[in-house]
């Protein structure tokens, strides 16, 4: 074989080979409560999920910012008649904010 034809082929079997990109980031939050909890969310497909029990399972994503900082999700879920507002960045800082209708905000860390 030619080392030409060789080299094409060994290159066309990685990047065959590579893997599919992941689409759902995920991240274990901690409330003020020391309870933990799971959020994740899919790029692909944009469904937010957590298994935080002080939340409903019916959440809202509202807006979406994927750039090389992470992955900001802005989403609501109903509370009361109304929408709680959260935030959820999955980056190197991981984080979930939470928005009350009193003006309070109340952050939990993520890793």
């Amino acid at each position: 074989m030619k080392p030409i034809l060789t080299c094409s082929l060994f290159l066309a079997l990685l990047i065959g080979a590579a893997p599919a990109m992941a689409t759902e980031v995920q991240m274990i939050c901690t409330n003020n409560q020391k309870t933990a909890y799971i959020v994740s969310f899919d790029t692909k497909t944009s469904i937010f999920k957590t298994t935080n029990p002080g939340l409903g399972t019916d959440l809202k994503v509202r807006r979406v910012q994927d750039d090389s900082d992470g992955v900001l999700v802005w989403a609501a879920t109903a509370v009361f008649g109304g929408d709680r507002e959260l935030l959820a960045f999955f980056g190197d800082d991981k984080w979930m904010k939470y928005f009350y209708g009193n003006g309070s905000v109340q952050t939990d860390p993520c890793k």
